[in-house]
C-alpha cells in the first residue's frame, strides 16, 4: 500500500492544506510503492548492520529512515520536506535517480535574484511551505522524487560495511537525497539551455576555469563547450574552496609524458585489479602489444606475438573484443612492466578497467582515444611515468585549484556537472558512482556536500550577501558595535564579503593572548577601518573605549 514512512501524525499534516513553518522541520518519505512492491515487499530478510528489520520491505524503509534523519540533522530544514519515493526498474547500471520536483525563483529569503532554487530549499529559506499538499494528494505538492532500482545487490546493513559486489543503500539513499535537496543544476548540459532561460543557484557557482566564467554569465554556446571541457569546470563557491584542503589528499593518477614533453600529463582511469598507481611511478618505453588473432591485432586478446620488443616495457593495447584482465595478463607473460588501454571510443575522462585476477602483479590504466592517438602518432620514442601526482589535491582542478565538477564528453545526461569529479580522494559522496570506500558523512572532513550547500543557501544569514562569497555566514548583524555588554552606539554595517565590523573585531577575541593583546589589537583594527572611512573618528574612540572595558 502507499503510505507516509513516520508516524500517523505526520500522515495528517501531509493531509492537510496547510504549510506552516516550525522551528525544526523534518524530511518525509511517502512511499509510493503498491502491495507487496519496494517498500512493501514481504520477502524474509536477517537482520544485518544495526538494521532489524526481517523483511526486505521494512529493511529499505529503515535505511531510508536512517538516511532522512542524517541530512535532517545536518540541514535543520525550517519547513518539512516531503520526498515522493519508489523502488522500481530503472536503466541499466542506474543504481537510484532523484531530483527536485518544483523550482522557484524571487521569493522572500532568495539572496541571489531572478534565479532558480529547489524547492527545498525555497521553503527553507522562505520560512513556508510554498506548495503544500491538499486532498486528493498531487505529485506537485511534493518536494523530491526520488526512484531506487529494484535489480542491484544493495547492502541493508546503516553500518557501511557492505560486502564485495554490494552497493550500501544508505550512501545511495544519501547521495540521491543530496540531488533532490539541491546538489543539481536546471540547465540541459546538451543544449546549454536554462530552464526557461532562467539561471539557477547552482550554475551561479559553475566556473569553467579555461574562460574564467561561471555558467550564468555564458552564452548557450559556451555553455554547451563548458559542459564537455573535461576536468577545466570546477566549483567557485567559498565555502567549498575552504573546505577542500581538510577534505581532499594529494594524489591525483595520471600518466605523465616525459617525450615528447609537450604531450604533458594524461588523464586516466586506473584498475580494478592488479597494483595501484604509487607515487614512486613506473617509468617506461611504450611499445605498441601485437597479436595475431583478429579482428585486432592490437587488442591483446591472444599470447603478444612481439614479446621480445614489449618486454621491459608498457604495453599499449586497444579497448575491443576481449575483457580487461585477458588483455593485461597477456602483456605481463610477454614481460611488460605495466599497461595502457586506449580507448576505443570518445570517452572523457576516461573510465577505470573493471575485472578481477589475483595472478596480475603490473599496473595498468585507460586512456582516452585522444591521447591514445597522439602517442601512436609519435612512436616509437615515447616514455610515460605512470603514478600518483602528489603536486595536487585529487580532484582539484590544474589551473586555479578548486574542487572539479563532473564534465563528461561527450555529455551524460543526469550526470554531467551535476556531480563532483570522481577522481577526487577521498571519494565524495556526490560523485557519479557511488564508491564502497564512503561513510554515512556528508560533511567536513569526510565530505564536501554540506559545504556546496552552504554556499547555495541552506546555512543564510540573511544579510543579503550570497552565501557562496559571504566569508562570514552566521555573523554578527546586530544594528551597532557590541562588546560585551558595552553598545559602542557605532553603526555595524556589512561589508562586500559578508563580514560586519563586529565580525571582523570579534577576531582579537580569538587572536589575542590577554586583555592587553585585545586591546591593542582593536586599536590596530579600528585605525584601519578609519584609515578606510567605514568609522569615525568619535566611532573609533567608542569601540576602543567598550574594548578596555570588555575582560
Amino acid at each position: 500500500m502507499r503510505r507516509l514512512i513516520r508516524s500517523t501524525a505526520a500522515l495528517a499534516i501531509l493531509l492537510g492544506a496547510a504549510g506552516s513553518a516550525s522551528a525544526q522541520g523534518h524530511i518525509f518519505i511517502y512511499n509510493n510503492n503498491l502491495p507487496g512492491v519496494g517498500f512493501n515487499e514481504a520477502t524474509a530478510a536477517a537482520p544485518v548492520g544495526g538494521n532489524p528489520g526481517t523483511t526486505l520491505g521494512q529493511q529499505r524503509i529503515n535505511v531510508f529512515v536512517r538516511a532522512a534523519e542524517i541530512w535532517e540533522a545536518k540541514l535543520k530544514p525550517r519547513v518539512d520536506v516531503w520526498v515522493l519515493a519508489q523502488f522500481r526498474p530503472l536503466a541499466l547500471n542506474v543504481l537510484g535517480s532523484a531530483g527536485a520536483i518544483q523550482v522557484w525563483r524571487d521569493f522572500q529569503g532568495a539572496e541571489i535574484p531572478g534565479t532558480w532554487y529547489s524547492v527545498a530549499l525555497a521553503n527553507h529559506l522562505v520560512g513556508t511551505d510554498l506548495a503544500p499538499c491538499g486532498v486528493p494528494l498531487t505529485t506537485s505538492c511534493f518536494d523530491i522524487s526520488a526512484n531506487f532500482a529494484t535489480t542491484f545487490n544493495f547492502y541493508m546493513g546503516l553500518d557501511n560495511n557492505e560486502g564485495p559486489g554490494q552497493q550500501d543503500l544508505l550512501a545511495v539513499i544519501l547521495h540521491e537525497l543530496g540531488h533532490g535537496l539541491g546538489f543539481q543544476n536546471f540547465e540541459t548540459e546538451a543544449t546549454g539551455a536554462f530552464l526557461a532561460d532562467i539561471p539557477d543557484v547552482y550554475s551561479q557557482y559553475t566556473l569553467d576555469v579555461t574562460t574564467d566564467k561561471v555558467w550564468t554569465a555564458m552564452t548557450v554556446a559556451e555553455r554547451v563547450a563548458s559542459a564537455v571541457n573535461v576536468r577545466k569546470v570546477s566549483w567557485n563557491g567559498i565555502n567549498v574552496n575552504k573546505a577542500v584542503p581538510s577534505v581532499l589528499v594529494p594524489g591525483e593518477p595520471s600518466v605523465l609524458v616525459l617525450t615528447p614533453a609537450s604531450l604533458g600529463a594524461l588523464a586516466v582511469g586506473d584498475a580494478s585489479f592488479g597494483p595501484p598507481l604509487t607515487a614512486a611511478g613506473i617509468t617506461g618505453e611504450v611499445v605498441i602489444a601485437l597479436d595475431a588473432a583478429g579482428p585486432s591485432t592490437t587488442d591483446g586478446c591472444s599470447v603478444i606475438t612481439n614479446a621480445s620488443a614489449v618486454a621491459g616495457k608498457i604495453a599499449l593495447m586497444d579497448r575491443g573484443t576481449c575483457g580487461f584482465v585477458v588483455k593485461v595478463k597477456n602483456a605481463q607473460n610477454a614481460g611488460a612492466i605495466a599497461v595502457l588501454i586506449a580507448d576505443n571510443a570518445l570517452s572523457l575522462p576516461p573510465p577505470g578497467l573493471g575485472g578481477a585476477d589475483p595472478t596480475i602483479t603490473i599496473t595498468s590504466v585507460r586512456i582516452s582515444l585522444p591521447d591514445a592517438n597522439a602517442i601512436k602518432a609519435n612512436l616509437p620514442g615515447v616514455t610515460v611515468t605512470m603514478g600518483i601526482d602528489t603536486s595536487i589535491l585529487a580532484g582539484t582542478d590544474r589551473v586555479k585549484g578548486l574542487m572539479m565538477l563532473a564534465a563528461f564528453n561527450p555529455v551524460i545526461a543526469g550526470s554531467s556537472i551535476s556531480h563532483f569529479e570522481s577522481i577526487a580522494s577521498p571519494n565524495q559522496l556526490m560523485e557519479p558512482s557511488i564508491n564502497p570506500n564512503l561513510t554515512s558523512s556528508v560533511d567536513t572532513p569526510q565530505d564536501l556536500t554540506t559545504s556546496l550547500f552552504t554556499d547555495i543557501g541552506w546555512f543564510s544569514d540573511a544579510d543579503g550577501v550570497p552565501d557562496g562569497v559571504d566569508s562570514c555566514i552566521g555573523s554578527d548583524a546586530r544594528a551597532k558595535v557590541i562588546l560585551g555588554s558595552c553598545d559602542s552606539a557605532v553603526d555595524n554595517i556589512v561589508f562586500a564579503d559578508g563580514c560586519s565590523i563586529s565580525d571582523v573585531l570579534a577576531r582579537c577575541s580569538v587572536d589575542a593572548r590577554n586583555h592587553g593583546a585585545y586591546v591593542s589589537c582593536i586599536a590596530h583594527t579600528t585605525n584601519e577601518l578609519r584609515t578606510a572611512g567605514d568609522i569615525t573618528d568619535a566611532g573609533k574612540g567608542a569601540i576602543q573605549s567598550c574594548a578596555a572595558r570588555n575582560k
